[in-house]
């Protein structure tokens, strides 16, 4: 009925005569005349049985309740009768009108139609990832009805791709371009960079939140699909600039054989973000296949249990007053490939400085710090042990 009296009154204002929308059961759902909204109109029940034109004038409508002199027209959408238009004024006068009326009226109501369909289907898919992604166990049946609904494959193999954008969508509310032609643009160039096809699910999973369900046929294809992940990634983060999305990031999961363990893809996913950009916020892109990512994950892969026991046999060494400035040159020592000179040279010091800690070291910790084994097993410690200490007040 809303929607009716917006048409009513769009419509008015180009034509010198009042108009009146009826429903398919032939009650006023919009009328120049507010009055009659609501009110049965027994004419557009005669337009509808007969399917055509109707011309009322003044004898005709004698001793009719709710009626006035005209033309009626019965409105129609997808080749169904949907309702009535009634133009309202001497038959011979409006009678030029009617067709250019009605058929306006139906373009403006076929377009409302097919936007209250997308709109149906774009929270349809919301809910679908919604519901394969944040539960732990899903209906094998209440999935594939999904499937079916939004016509994309129930047996394929896929990962998820996360893409957070943060607040952007809040921010952008005070310039010009709507939310929700904002979220269309940004759904479009998330597709677009990730070449997906018709079976790939992209859609907003929060106001945050973007995911992508890419689908791929093998295990190479997956691999193949990384490869290209980084590139991508950088393309779609330039192509949202363009809408003020600066702030974005992007991780991708692993490869899940089926929908009941997609949301395992997510939430690494999840977790990679989260990790990565509080280990590194500049990066923005993030995916296992990163040796760079790895490397800087895998200390804090360590179980707390398993610290705790190592940390337990290098009591004499944590305990050491000068255990942060011999931990520092130590993993500056790593980092340096195990070279002396070029670590003591990033440390502003001798490189007789940095021989006596590391002997220092290894009386303290009995290990080899000239062995590349023993000196990877003491780096992921130190650094496991750097992250604990480590404020957490920043995460991403």
């Amino acid at each position: 009925m809303q929607f009716a009296q917006k048409v009513v009154k769009a419509v008015s204002e180009i034509l010198p005569f009042p108009i009146s929308l009826s429903d398919k059961n032939g009650y006023i759902i919009g009328s120049t005349d507010s009055n009659r909204i609501g009110k049965l109109h027994e004419p557009s029940k005669d337009v509808i049985t007969k399917d055509t034109f109707l011309l009322y004038d003044e004898d005709t409508i004698k001793g009719m309740s709710n009626v006035l002199p005209g033309v009626a027209a019965p409105l129609k959408l997808n080749n169904k009768t949907v309702g009535v238009l009634g133009i309202i004024g001497p038959p011979e006068e409006v009678k030029p009108y009617v067709e250019l009326v009605k058929n306006h009226v139906e373009m403006v109501w076929q377009d409302t139609f097919y936007k209250q369909l997308e709109d149906l289907e774009t929270k349809t898919l919301e809910t679908f990832a919604q519901y394969i992604l944040l539960n732990e166990s899903i209906s094998h049946v209440k999935a594939e009805q999904y499937c079916r609904m939004l016509n994309i494959p129930f047996y394929a193999m896929r990962f998820c791709i996360v893409i957070d954008i943060e607040n952007s969508l809040i921010s952008n509310i005070q310039r010009k371009i709507p939310i929700d032609q904002l979220k269309d643009r940004l759904l479009d160039c998330s597709k677009k960079a990730f070449e997906s096809d018709n079976d790939v699910v992209c859609t907003f999973l929060n106001t945050e939140k973007l995911i992508l369900l890419k689908t791929v046929a093998s295990e190479t294809d997956y691999l193949e699909a990384l490869d290209h992940f980084m590139g991508q990634s950088n393309s779609l983060l330039e192509a949202f600039a363009a809408y003020h999305v600066t702030n974005a990031s992007i991780a991708a999961g692993s490869l899940s054989w089926s929908l009941a363990t997609l949301n395992e893809s997510y939430h690494e996913a999840e977790t990679l973000l989260t990790i990565g950009k509080r280990r590194d916020a500049s990066k923005k892109i993030y995916s296992y296949h990163s040796w760079e990512l790895i490397k800087t994950l895998l200390p804090e892969q360590l179980s707390a249990s398993f610290s705790e026991k190592v940390q337990f046999r290098l009591r004499r060494f944590l305990n050491d007053d000068n255990f942060a400035e011999l931990s520092k040159s130590f993993i500056a020592y790593c980092d340096n490939n195990l070279t002396i000179s070029q670590a003591a040279k990033d440390l502003f010091i001798h490189r007789n400085t940095l021989i006596y800690r590391l002997q220092k070291i290894n009386s303290l910790t009995s290990i080899n710090t000239g062995s590349f084994d023993d000196c990877l097993t003491l780096y992921l410690i130190l650094k496991n042990l750097k992250l604990e200490k480590e404020p957490h007040n920043n995460k991403g």
